[in-house]
């Protein structure tokens, strides 16, 4: 059972981590989902003044889109939650995972400074940080100040610019858009999707294949699950239309080697500090204690 709770560990670490920075879904036939969902949004907006209409679901993407594309700085927070409970005859095993990540963000040239925490109780805990800039990565496991090798940099810099991207994130949405809406909630307007059924596996399958670092082993767990809902809201400004606070659950079960295993998740973030970050500089102590 503790093998399998530690690759299941990594399966779900690798789905959250990446559905917090990196949901972009694929794109096959979602012009035509994005109408639909605009079309079905507006039917339940036509008794609103004009002035005040809530926004369709491709007029908020475009508008939060154009926007977010136009930020220079930012800071991000998210914290994932998850449950999962491991069932075998008599026996039943609970492991909980929790995580926080805080990045402040330069978008042009690409600069981050990111503190990842992760807690899973009797498994213990890591921490992370990390300085990115336009061309090296400088990481801390709590071993001491590392420099990423030249072969990989690139690659880990391409993923977090990703991560990095409000714009991308938004992007999830356009296959998504049938079971979109658009509300109004005080001073944001929020996109919500509450997905069950068939797509919520591809859905849930996409989140993982963006992180590119997964292997054949999680792969193959992530393959078994049966994703039994999805439910994702994404807020913005009502007067910038910028991004402000996402939130994503998933709730998923799977039988594998005689044993029956259901995982919760949720995740939350936020998105603040526009523009009001100008650099960032990797500290001297980094620099020259990198190994």
């Amino acid at each position: 059972m503790k093998k399998l709770t530690a690759v299941l560990l990594g399966a779900v670490l690798v789905l959250g981590m990446t559905a917090c920075g990196k949901e972009k879904a694929a794109e096959g036939g979602a012009n035509k989902a994005a109408n639909g969902g605009a079309n079905k949004a507006a039917e339940t907006t036509t008794n609103t003044p004009a002035e005040t209409k809530v926004p369709t679901v491709d007029e908020l993407m475009a508008k939060s889109t154009e926007a977010s594309e136009k930020l220079k700085s930012m800071s991000m927070e998210a914290k994932i939650n998850q449950t999962i409970v491991m069932k075998q005859g008599d026996q039943s095993q609970e492991q909980k995972i929790d995580m926080t990540m805080k990045s402040d963000i330069v978008k042009e040239p690409m600069e981050m400074h990111q503190v990842i925490n992760v807690s899973m109780g009797d498994q213990g805990s890591q921490n992370v940080e990390q300085y990115i800039t336009k061309d090296s990565v400088y990481m801390n496991q709590g071993t001491g100040w590392m420099k990423a090798p030249a072969e990989q940099t690139q690659q880990l810099i391409d993923s977090l610019k990703q991560s990095a991207s409000p714009e991308a994130q938004l992007q999830q949405f356009k296959s998504i858009a049938k079971e979109a809406k658009v509300i109004e909630e005080g001073g944001e307007y929020v996109l919500t999707a509450d997905l069950s059924g068939d797509g919520v596996k591809d859905l849930a399958k996409n989140l993982m294949n963006q992180s590119g670092g997964q292997n054949a082993q999680t792969a193959a767990m992530l393959e078994q699950m049966n994703i039994k809902n999805i439910k994702i809201s994404y807020a913005v400004n009502k007067d910038t239309f910028l991004p402000t606070k996402s939130n994503v659950t998933m709730a998923m079960d799977m039988s594998v080697e005689g044993q029956n295993v259901t995982l919760d998740m949720v995740m939350d973030s936020t998105i603040s500090k526009y523009d009001e970050i100008t650099k960032i500089e990797v500290p001297k102590e980094v620099l020259d204690s990198a190994k």
